[in-house]
Order: structure tokens, then C-alpha cells, then sequence
């Protein structure tokens, strides 16, 4: 009787195994996503500005700019390929 069931409870496990691993992933994922969202709001909060939004305190922005340097970047890079489509398009293929 043991045998059967491990026979039978092998494939269950496997199957939860599996299904633990694909969520794990899109857990993951959706985190890694959330945090470069949260990033892309705080460079809008800080850096408006730069874009035309309402910001803090010149001074606190001048304060956070060595460390928002990779932020800035991203940020100017989009708008300057906001009119651009294609230019999002193909800057996807760069690294090939």
C-alpha cells in the first residue's frame, strides 16, 4: 500500500514544487517592478523641476543630486525619447 501512494504523491509534490517556483518568480518580479516605480515617483518628486512638476526646496534637491545621478540619467534619457517611438523601440536592441 506504501509504494502506491508515494507513487501517487510524487507527482503532487513535484506539481506544488513547481507552482511554488512560478510564484516565487512572479513575486519577484512584480517587487523588482514596483521598486523601479517607486524610484521613477521619488526622481519626479525630487528632480520636477527639471520637468516642469512643482518641487522641494532647491537646496534638498542640490543635496540629493550626487546620489540621484543614475536617476537623472534615466529621467532625461526618457524624455528625450518620449517624441521618439521608435527610438524606445530600438533602444531595446543596444546590448545585441
Amino acid at each position: 500500500m506504501a509504494p502506491s501512494l508515494n507513487r501517487l504523491l510524487r507527482p503532487l509534490r513535484n506539481a506544488w514544487r513547481f507552482m511554488d517556483e512560478v510564484y516565487r518568480t512572479k513575486a519577484t518580479e512584480r517587487l523588482e517592478w514596483e521598486t523601479r516605480e517607486l524610484e521613477n515617483i521619488f526622481s519626479l518628486l525630487t528632480l520636477g523641476a527639471f520637468v516642469g512638476m512643482q518641487a522641494p526646496p532647491m537646496h534638498i534637491t542640490l543635496e540629493l543630486l550626487p546620489d540621484m545621478e543614475d536617476e537623472l540619467i534615466i529621467m532625461t534619457n526618457r524624455v528625450c525619447m518620449s517624441n521618439d517611438p521608435l527610438a524606445d523601440l530600438f533602444s531595446m536592441f543596444d546590448g545585441i
